[in-house]
């Protein structure tokens, strides 16, 4: 049987040629410590700065009381299901000064209490109508965050003012995620974006191993043992299957180290991460195709695989342009990818606690691709460097 030897002479050849050994390995887990240290400190909570103009006020019984200094503390203690604290309140005395924090980001939002703010409140627990207080909200749109803050302290600020006023509205809000996950930072959120790129990084590996051996003309010789494109090809999938689940599991672990925490099932996760690899090894068959040498992948191969990693939609939102409709499933063009599958599924699985009945499209698309890729790659590869001259 030849496939044993074959796979012994990819795999040895993928681990003496190092220096792109190790690249595949730890681009990912470099890209886990650089999302870290930018993204790792940004938490799901909102940096508020509040001018507190209330003068107090005092009601019908003679209680003296300021309905600023309590607002603060209510919006303060507000805490997400599992929680974490949504707003960090701090107060400024100046308005000035709570500009400059807007605009310097140490404060997402600005709320402004008005100096008539208890009184109001007071009039309208005691059946008198006033002018409703002007509670002003103040960001920076560029600030991502600006919006959120904006969203959670008035919501909270309405409910404390209804509460307070004995008011009764004629709704009543909910809010729900939609898996019984804790509350995801931005560094928690890319965590399956880079588990893919570290699967991507194969088409280098197995695009390099392919081109090498026609590159040297080793596919003649091995053509003369009557070796099969099968079983060539399996062994070389094999090999690059392998790599993929090394560069993942050493991305998982480099976020783990970092804090990050997935306390599902692994094999979902392993299961997605061998489909995937197969995929990128059926891309990496259609790129190598074409290609002549090493340094042709090193160059022009960085388009495929930035193709890969930017319209995947992992790294950058992408409008959503409709190819056609499949079982009343609108199908979007960067579906044809895999890795946009991959990307779907690993955040499915890491971040809802999906299990593998929940990603069982995500699955079949990827398989389906897989097939489609690889048959397309080994008629071109075949035909253009595996005949007999």
């Amino acid at each position: 049987m030849r496939f044993i030897p074959l796979f012994k002479k990819a795999l040895v050849e993928n681990i003496r040629d190092w220096k792109i050994f190790i690249l595949g390995l730890t681009f990912a887990p470099f890209f886990v410590v650089l999302m870290y240290f930018y993204l790792g400190n940004t938490a799901l909570t909102y940096d508020v700065v509040f001018v507190n103009h209330d003068l107090g006020a005092s009601d019908s019984d003679g209680v003296v009381f300021n309905a600023g200094t309590q607002l603060i503390a209510e919006l303060q203690e507000a805490k997400y299901p599992d929680g974490i604290t949504i707003l960090s309140c701090t107060q400024e005395q100046g308005l000035a000064e709570a500009r400059r924090r807007v605009k310097d980001k140490s404060a997402d939002l600005l709320v402004e209490i008005p100096k008539d703010f208890s009184r109001i409140l007071i009039d309208y627990r005691e059946g008198i109508n006033p002018a409703p207080a002007a509670i002003k909200t103040c960001g920076d749109p560029s600030n991502p965050k600006y919006i959120m803050a904006a969203a959670w302290s008035d919501s909270l600020a309405f409910r404390f003012a209804s509460t307070f006023a004995g008011l009764k509205w004629p709704i009543e809000l909910e809010t729900a995620g939609i898996s019984d996950g804790g509350s995801l930072n931005d560094f928690e959120l890319y965590v399956p974006v880079l588990l893919a790129l570290a699967i991507m990084m194969l088409m280098f590996t197995a695009a390099a191993t392919l081109i090498k051996e026609k590159d040297k003309g080793t596919i003649t010789r091995l053509r003369i043992s009557h070796m099969t494109a099968f079983e060539w090809l399996s062994a070389v999938s094999l090999t690059q299957i392998i790599i993929g689940l090394l560069a993942m599991g050493l991305t998982y672990a480099t976020a783990v180290a970092l804090g990050y925490r997935y306390a599902g099932s692994p094999w979902p996760v392993i299961m997605i991460g061998l489909l995937s690899s197969l995929s990128i090894v059926a891309v990496s068959l259609l790129v190598a195709s074409w290609l002549r040498t090493i340094f042709d992948l090193m160059t022009i191969g960085c388009f495929p695989f930035f193709i890969l990693m930017f319209f995947s939609g992992g790294m950058l939102p992408l409008p959503s342009l409709e190819l056609f409709v499949l079982s009343g499933r609108p199908i979007h063009i960067n579906e044809i990818l895999p890795t946009t599958h991959s990307i779907s599924a690993l955040g499915r699985v890491l971040n809802r606690g999906a299990g593998l009945d929940e990603v069982v499209y995500e699955m079949a698309a990827i398989v389906c691709l897989s097939i489609v890729y690889f048959s397309a790659g080994v008629l071109v590869f075949t035909r253009r460097h595996m005949r007999a001259k």
